[in-house]
C-alpha cells in the first residue's frame, strides 16, 4: 500500500484530524535523530532535540507553503534549532553515514574489521568542513535530494553538487593516507533524487 504524501497528512491536520499528525511524526523521528547524532548530539541531546522538532513543526504547520518541500522545511527547523542551542560539537559514537558493502558472511575479524572501518569513517567526516558534512548528513541520513538541500543551505544546486563531490573526495584522500585501511570510497554520479518517498 502506498503511503501518502506528506502534503495530504499535512492537510487533513490543518483540517482538524489532529491524530494524522502521528503519521509526520512516525515519518520524520529517526531521520531528525540521526540528523542530529550526526551532527555530534549526545543520545539524549538528539532525542530532545527531535521533539522540539517535531513539536515546533506541529505549531507553525499553517506557514508550511504547499509549493515548499514538506521535507525541507522540517529540515529546516531541526537545522534552525540546532544552530539556536549553540551547542560545540562533541564526537560521539553514534550510527555510520557511510556504510561499507558487507559480504555474505562474516568471520568475526572481518566484523570488527568492519566496525572500525565504519567508525572510522565517521571520525573522519567529523574532520570535514561544516558545510561538507551538513551536505553529506542531509543527503545520506537525512535523505533529501539536491535541490531541497540547496534551498536548506543558501546554495545552488550545482554548488551542492560541488559540495558532496569534494566531501567525498576528501573522505577518499583521508581514508587512503590511512596505513593499512583498504577502503575504495566510490565518486557515483549522484542525480539527487530522495529514495525516501
Amino acid at each position: 500500500m502506498e503511503l501518502p504524501d506528506d502534503r495530504i497528512i499535512v492537510d487533513a491536520v490543518l483540517a482538524g484530524d489532529k491524530q494524522a499528525y502521528a503519521d509526520i511524526v512516525d515519518r520524520y523521528k529517526n531521520k531528525l535523530y540521526g540528523l542530529f547524532r550526526k551532527m555530534g548530539l549526545s543520545e539524549a541531546d538528539a532525542q530532545d532535540l527531535t521533539q522540539e522538532t517535531l513539536f515546533k513543526a506541529y505549531r507553525k504547520l499553517d506557514s508550511q507553503r504547499p509549493e515548499q518541500s514538506f521535507s525541507a522545511w522540517m529540515h529546516t527547523i531541526a537545522l534552525n534549532l540546532f544552530r539556536d542551542r549553540g551547542r560545540r560539537k562533541v564526537p560521539v559514537p553514534h550510527e555510520p553515514i557511510l556504510e561499507t558493502p558487507a559480504p555474505k558472511k562474516d568471520t568475526p575479524e572481518e566484523s570488527l574489521m568492519r566496525t572500525e572501518l565504519r567508525e572510522e569513517l565517521d571520525r573522519l567526516l567529523d574532520m570535514l568542513p561544516e558545510h561538507y558534512r551538513l551536505a553529506m548528513v542531509l543527503r545520506y541520513v537525512g535523505q533529501l535530494s539536491h535541490e531541497e538541500i540547496a534551498e536548506l543551505m543558501g546554495m545552488n544546486v550545482s554548488q551542492v553538487n560541488n559540495a558532496l563531490y569534494r566531501a567525498k573526495c576528501s573522505l577518499r584522500g583521508k581514508i587512503k593516507a590511512k596505513e593499512g585501511m583498504r577502503y575504495e570510497f566510490p565518486i557515483a554520479v549522484d542525480n539527487g533524487k530522495s529514495s525516501a518517498r
